[in-house]
């Protein structure tokens, strides 16, 4: 299967799945992007490849353990002395999926938490242990993260039977019995997570999750914690944060659509534990109604429209 024709298959899919042209454009673009940095399809994807090894050398819950969050009062936790203006606030609060589960502000650079705290996390969660790690680390989220290798496992999904679907991945993907066995698990987590989310009633055609958060709130939680940890500069930090914003506003229409996009990332790279999703499911909405919630005082704006 050549290039174009893969390119051409994964925009139909799109448009059956009800995806508007401008959404499409958008992720055409970013594989092409991903494309031409590498020089070659066959390029591209040794470095589908190589995020798999990424992936699975890297703890895969930053969130924590969700299921602590059963035991304590949910409560949104803000700076009183954030020097974030409005915008900047906004761009912070994308990942609030994240920062809420970590007991960490909403509303500011700084987690809340000390320089101890901020480095063990990022070394036991992410073998982050210096400004150069730390910094490789954003590059790759930045360049390609999860999102693409998505991408493929999600053209794979739409084919007409598992055993073809397995065949698409070890093609396009899998070039060892190691990496087979953990597409072959991205693609049942990703079923089972389209079959969760239908049975809830939380996608449809006008809502369609994606991995665009998945790695952008990454970016936005690993800058901060890179901050408070003194890996980066506050002036950093917030570069960072900021850089994916124009893309997340082009591609959510709502703090829940940003929200389920991450719940539905989490099923697919981590497996289903309802106990997990329960408890995500539950932080969004309370942050959609807590009156303090930057969710609930923030407005979501979408598309080309700035501050």
């Amino acid at each position: 299967m050549d290039q174009q024709h893969s390119m051409d298959q994964y925009c139909q899919q799109l448009r059956d799945m009800g995806f508007t042209d401008e959404a499409i454009a958008l992720y055409k673009q970013q594989m092409e992007q991903a494309i031409a940095h590498n020089k070659d399809w066959s390029a591209q994807m040794n470095m589908f490849a190589e995020n798999i090894k990424q992936f699975n050398q890297m703890f895969s819950g930053d969130d924590a353990d969700v299921n602590d969050m059963d035991e304590a009062p949910l409560q949104v936790i803000l700076s009183p002395d954030s020097r974030l203006d409005t915008e900047q606030q906004w761009a912070v609060a994308c990942g609030a999926d994240i920062a809420f589960v970590n007991r960490q502000y909403l509303n500011d650079v700084t987690t809340g938490l000390d320089k101890h705290d901020c480095r063990n996390q990022l070394s036991e969660w992410w073998d982050i242990d210096s400004t150069e790690e730390l910094q490789e680390m954003i590059a790759w989220l930045q360049d390609s993260g999860h999102r693409i290798e998505y991408d493929i496992i999600w053209q794979a999904i739409n084919t007409v039977s598992m055993k073809e679907s397995k065949a698409f991945l070890r093609e396009f993907i899998a070039t060892s019995d190691l990496e087979e066995a953990v597409v072959m698990e991205r693609l049942r987590n990703t079923r089972d997570a389209l079959e969760l989310f239908r049975e809830k009633k939380l996608i449809d055609k006008d809502l369609q999750p994606d991995m665009l958060i998945w790695d952008f709130g990454r970016i936005i939680n690993l800058s901060r914690a890179g901050y408070d940890a003194g890996y980066i500069s506050y002036e950093q930090a917030l570069e960072y944060i900021m850089w994916g914003i124009p893309l997340i506003k082009r591609t959510y229409t709502s703090w829940r659509h940003l929200s389920l996009s991450y719940q539905f990332a989490r099923c697919v790279w981590n497996g289903i534990e309802m106990g997990s999703f329960e408890a995500l499911y539950n932080n969004m909405e309370y942050l959609l109604v807590a009156p303090d919630s930057p969710w609930k005082v923030l407005a979501f704006q979408n598309t080309q429209q700035l501050f």
